[in-house]
Protein backbone atom coordinates (compact mmCIF):
# COMPACT_ATOMS: atom_id res chain seq x y z
CA UNK A 1 0.00 0.00 0.00
CA UNK A 2 1.17 3.50 -0.53
CA UNK A 3 -0.39 6.53 1.63
CA UNK A 4 -2.13 8.89 0.07
CA UNK A 5 -3.68 12.28 1.95
CA UNK A 6 -6.15 12.27 -0.75
CA UNK A 7 -6.92 8.63 -2.49
CA UNK A 8 -8.53 9.32 -5.36
CA UNK A 9 -8.81 5.49 -6.18
CA UNK A 10 -12.52 4.52 -6.12
CA UNK A 11 -12.62 1.83 -3.56
CA UNK A 12 -15.64 0.13 -1.63
CA UNK A 13 -14.79 0.63 2.39
CA UNK A 14 -17.02 -1.88 2.99
CA UNK A 15 -14.40 -4.62 1.37
CA UNK A 16 -11.60 -2.95 3.15
CA UNK A 17 -9.75 -4.38 6.23
CA UNK A 18 -9.02 -2.43 8.81
CA UNK A 19 -5.02 -1.51 8.77
CA UNK A 20 -2.68 -2.19 4.96
CA UNK A 21 -5.85 -1.78 2.68
CA UNK A 22 -6.61 1.13 0.71
CA UNK A 23 -6.47 4.89 2.07
CA UNK A 24 -9.35 6.12 3.15
CA UNK A 25 -10.68 9.00 0.73
CA UNK A 26 -14.39 9.77 1.48
CA UNK A 27 -15.22 9.75 4.92
CA UNK A 28 -18.70 8.48 5.27
CA UNK A 29 -20.49 7.18 8.07
CA UNK A 30 -23.84 6.31 6.71
CA UNK A 31 -22.35 2.87 6.07
CA UNK A 32 -20.32 0.59 8.34
CA UNK A 33 -18.07 -2.30 8.27
CA UNK A 34 -17.43 -1.82 12.24
CA UNK A 35 -19.72 0.26 13.89
CA UNK A 36 -17.94 -0.61 17.30
CA UNK A 37 -15.60 1.79 16.44
CA UNK A 38 -18.81 4.94 15.31
CA UNK A 39 -20.33 3.82 19.04
CA UNK A 40 -16.84 4.75 20.46
CA UNK A 41 -16.39 8.26 18.63
CA UNK A 42 -19.66 9.41 19.83
CA UNK A 43 -18.79 8.10 23.42
CA UNK A 44 -15.46 9.62 23.06
CA UNK A 45 -17.40 13.15 22.25
CA UNK A 46 -20.12 12.59 24.74
CA UNK A 47 -16.79 13.03 27.51
CA UNK A 48 -15.68 16.54 26.48
CA UNK A 49 -14.34 18.62 28.80
CA UNK A 50 -11.32 21.20 29.10
CA UNK A 51 -8.64 21.48 31.78
CA UNK A 52 -9.92 25.45 32.46
CA UNK A 53 -13.08 24.20 33.71
CA UNK A 54 -11.71 22.74 37.21
CA UNK A 55 -10.61 25.01 39.50
CA UNK A 56 -7.69 23.94 41.48
CA UNK A 57 -7.36 26.52 44.26
CA UNK A 58 -7.77 23.72 47.32
CA UNK A 59 -5.37 22.00 44.99
CA UNK A 60 -2.60 24.97 45.63
CA UNK A 61 -3.29 25.26 48.98
CA UNK A 62 -3.76 21.64 50.14
CA UNK A 63 -0.13 20.98 48.36
CA UNK A 64 1.97 23.85 50.20
CA UNK A 65 0.66 21.81 53.23
CA UNK A 66 2.34 18.58 51.79
CA UNK A 67 5.29 17.21 53.80
CA UNK A 68 8.74 17.05 51.69
CA UNK A 69 8.10 13.42 50.79
CA UNK A 70 4.77 13.90 49.85
CA UNK A 71 5.44 16.54 47.78
CA UNK A 72 8.48 14.54 46.25
CA UNK A 73 5.28 11.63 45.73
CA UNK A 74 2.78 13.83 43.99
CA UNK A 75 5.39 15.31 41.92
CA UNK A 76 7.23 12.67 40.56
CA UNK A 77 3.84 11.34 39.74
CA UNK A 78 2.66 13.99 37.85
CA UNK A 79 6.02 14.22 35.66
CA UNK A 80 5.34 10.69 35.05
CA UNK A 81 1.81 11.24 33.71
CA UNK A 82 3.08 14.44 32.06
CA UNK A 83 5.70 12.63 30.16
CA UNK A 84 3.03 9.75 28.99
CA UNK A 85 0.08 11.64 27.83
CA UNK A 86 2.98 13.85 25.66
CA UNK A 87 3.80 10.56 24.17
CA UNK A 88 -0.60 9.34 23.79
CA UNK A 89 -1.01 13.30 22.57
CA UNK A 90 0.68 12.26 19.27
CA UNK A 91 1.42 8.42 19.55
CA UNK A 92 -2.10 7.07 17.88
CA UNK A 93 -2.06 9.27 15.14
CA UNK A 94 1.50 8.84 14.29
CA UNK A 95 1.95 5.41 14.38
CA UNK A 96 -1.37 4.40 13.36
CA UNK A 97 -3.58 6.44 11.06
CA UNK A 98 -0.94 5.97 7.76
CA UNK A 99 -2.27 2.77 7.76
CA UNK A 100 -5.82 2.40 8.30
CA UNK A 101 -8.00 1.84 5.53
CA UNK A 102 -11.41 1.98 7.46
CA UNK A 103 -13.07 5.44 7.91
CA UNK A 104 -15.07 4.60 10.87
CA UNK A 105 -11.58 3.61 12.81
CA UNK A 106 -9.87 6.71 11.26
CA UNK A 107 -12.56 9.28 12.96
CA UNK A 108 -12.22 7.15 16.16
CA UNK A 109 -8.28 7.06 16.35
CA UNK A 110 -8.53 11.04 15.47
CA UNK A 111 -10.69 11.81 18.12
CA UNK A 112 -9.12 10.02 20.76
CA UNK A 113 -6.11 11.31 19.64
CA UNK A 114 -7.47 14.59 20.08
CA UNK A 115 -8.48 13.60 24.14
CA UNK A 116 -5.20 12.31 24.78
CA UNK A 117 -3.80 15.94 23.82
CA UNK A 118 -6.90 17.02 25.89
CA UNK A 119 -5.62 15.18 29.11
CA UNK A 120 -2.05 16.16 28.47
CA UNK A 121 -3.24 19.72 28.00
CA UNK A 122 -5.07 18.76 31.76
CA UNK A 123 -1.30 18.43 33.30
CA UNK A 124 0.31 21.93 32.81
CA UNK A 125 -3.17 23.23 33.96
CA UNK A 126 -2.14 21.53 37.16
CA UNK A 127 1.19 22.44 37.39
CA UNK A 128 0.81 26.16 36.22
CA UNK A 129 -2.36 26.41 38.94
CA UNK A 130 -0.19 24.74 41.30
CA UNK A 131 3.44 25.24 41.36
CA UNK A 132 4.88 28.44 42.14
CA UNK A 133 7.62 27.88 39.02
CA UNK A 134 5.83 25.45 36.56
CA UNK A 135 9.43 24.91 34.93
CA UNK A 136 10.79 23.02 38.04
CA UNK A 137 8.21 20.30 36.99
CA UNK A 138 8.55 20.52 33.24
CA UNK A 139 11.95 21.30 32.88
CA UNK A 140 13.13 18.11 35.19
CA UNK A 141 10.92 15.34 33.57
CA UNK A 142 13.66 13.91 30.95
CA UNK A 143 16.12 14.48 33.64
CA UNK A 144 14.67 11.64 36.08
CA UNK A 145 15.88 8.87 35.08
CA UNK A 146 13.09 6.34 36.19
CA UNK A 147 10.54 8.10 34.78
CA UNK A 148 12.37 7.39 31.35
CA UNK A 149 12.56 3.90 32.27
CA UNK A 150 8.83 3.29 32.87
CA UNK A 151 8.13 5.13 29.67
CA UNK A 152 10.13 3.45 27.52
CA UNK A 153 9.30 0.39 28.32
CA UNK A 154 5.89 1.14 27.36
CA UNK A 155 6.40 3.21 24.39
CA UNK A 156 8.93 1.60 22.93
CA UNK A 157 6.51 -0.61 20.48
CA UNK A 158 5.33 2.31 18.86
CA UNK A 159 8.70 2.47 17.81
CA UNK A 160 9.35 -0.70 16.57
CA UNK A 161 6.10 -0.82 14.72
CA UNK A 162 6.50 2.48 13.03
CA UNK A 163 10.39 1.25 12.01
CA UNK A 164 8.59 -1.78 10.84
CA UNK A 165 5.97 -0.70 8.80
CA UNK A 166 8.71 1.89 7.08
CA UNK A 167 11.08 -1.00 6.33
CA UNK A 168 8.03 -2.96 4.49
CA UNK A 169 6.14 -0.17 2.84
CA UNK A 170 8.68 2.44 1.78
CA UNK A 171 11.82 0.52 1.72
CA UNK A 172 10.80 -3.05 0.46
CA UNK A 173 12.17 -5.13 3.35
CA UNK A 174 10.65 -7.27 6.25
CA UNK A 175 7.33 -8.78 5.59
CA UNK A 176 3.77 -8.24 6.13
CA UNK A 177 3.08 -10.65 9.34
CA UNK A 178 5.73 -9.08 11.51
CA UNK A 179 4.37 -5.50 10.56
CA UNK A 180 1.31 -7.07 11.70
CA UNK A 181 2.58 -8.79 14.77
CA UNK A 182 4.97 -5.08 15.92
CA UNK A 183 0.85 -3.75 15.88
CA UNK A 184 -0.69 -5.71 17.37
CA UNK A 185 2.23 -5.55 20.23
CA UNK A 186 1.66 -1.90 20.42
CA UNK A 187 -1.39 -1.93 21.09
CA UNK A 188 -1.30 -4.11 23.55
CA UNK A 189 1.72 -1.92 25.54
CA UNK A 190 -1.57 0.84 24.91
CA UNK A 191 -3.96 -1.23 26.82
CA UNK A 192 -1.41 -1.41 29.44
CA UNK A 193 -0.05 2.08 29.72
CA UNK A 194 -3.81 3.27 29.60
CA UNK A 195 -5.67 0.22 32.15
CA UNK A 196 -2.52 -0.50 34.15
CA UNK A 197 0.26 1.93 34.24
CA UNK A 198 -2.11 5.24 34.65
CA UNK A 199 -4.78 3.37 36.70
CA UNK A 200 -1.60 2.68 39.39
CA UNK A 201 -0.75 6.64 38.86
CA UNK A 202 -4.16 7.71 39.07
CA UNK A 203 -4.68 5.85 42.13
CA UNK A 204 -1.28 7.39 43.95
CA UNK A 205 -2.58 10.69 43.23
CA UNK A 206 -5.96 10.51 44.52
CA UNK A 207 -4.63 9.20 47.43
CA UNK A 208 -3.98 12.79 48.56
CA UNK A 209 -7.05 13.67 48.44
Amino acid sequence: MAYSIFNQEINDTLKEPMFFGDSVNVARFDQQKFEIFEKLTEKQLSFFWRPEEVSLQKDRADYQTFRPEEKHIFTSNLKYQTLLDSVQGRGPALAYLPYVSNPELESCIICWDFFETIHSRSYTHIVKNVYPDPAEVFDTILNDEEILKRAESVTKNYDAFTDAANDYFIKGKGDLYDVKKKLYLSMINVNILEGLRFYVSFACTFAFG
